[in-house]
């Protein structure tokens, strides 16, 4: 069952180019799935109190163009499914007409927030949220690393970048990878389709690396990520780019 929530986008939510920051989507998203689970087991009040958390282990987001800054639109979210140790969740924007402007894909597991360990799916949570059990896992994109990074910036974990689950929030991943390249470049391309996976936890005050390579081919930009630290994998990005369409209704 899908949850709607509507917003309007104001100056504060969205970046230089007057489109809707990609971290600040994220966090859109994630109000829009608590208000859906904060009755439920899996709601964070419940999920504090049994000592849980929600981790996100990977993202696929497909995009006809970001919204705008005093554009109206709608979040929606749902749980499509589950299995033994994954959930899985679909979110998607909308403008006020309907058309989808942002579709995502997302891949969950519970952990322990004293052990730091994951923990089996719970079916009482999915049964609340009318969320099936799968036989099948849905298929995500199959992130490597690269051999040839050309560039690299290195940034630092502070105390706003971290969460309830007392790691950096998955949005603030999405800062640096944005932050790593070109700012021509950003004011004057959007994504067209964006892949991350997380592997492993940072932490508070912890010094990670946002690595970046770029593939051109004829009009098509791809770029790739990695975030590391100390020179352990944390995080692996790709997006393909568009040119910016300053005239989109």
């Amino acid at each position: 069952m899908r949850y709607y929530k509507d917003y309007q986008l104001e100056y504060a939510d969205c970046g230089e180019s007057g489109q809707l920051k990609l971290p600040r989507m994220i966090d859109l998203m994630m109000e829009s799935s608590e208000r859906q689970l904060a009755p439920t087991l899996g709601g964070a009040s419940a999920m504090k109190e049994r000592g849980r958390g929600w981790v996100v282990t990977q993202y696929e987001f497909e995009f006809t163009s970001l919204p705008r800054a005093g554009q109206k639109v709608r979040v929606w979210t749902e749980a499509v499914g589950y299995n033994r140790f994954l959930s899985y969740r679909d979110f998607g924007i909308e403008d006020e007409a309907g058309k989808d402007l942002v579709i995502a894909h997302s891949q969950w597991v519970l952990f322990d927030l004293k052990s730091r360990k994951l923990l089996p799916s719970d079916d009482k949570i999915a049964e609340e949220l009318g969320a099936p059990l799968l036989a099948k896992m849905p298929r995500f994109k199959k992130l490597r690393p690269k051999d040839d990074y050309k560039d690299e910036k290195v940034y630092r974990a502070y105390y706003y970048d971290l969460d309830s689950n007392h790691h950096v929030n998955n949005a603030h991943y999405l800062d640096w990878i944005v932050d790593s390249l070109p700012r021509d470049f950003i004011n004057s391309h959007e994504p067209k389709d964006l892949a991350i996976k997380f592997e492993k936890e940072i932490k508070y005050g912890d010094e990670v690396a946002c690595q970046v390579m770029q593939e051109t081919e004829d009009s098509a930009v791809k770029t790739c990520h990695a975030i590391t630290r100390q020179g352990e994998l944390m995080a692996l990005c790709e997006v393909n780019w568009q040119k910016m369409c300053f005239n989109r209704d």
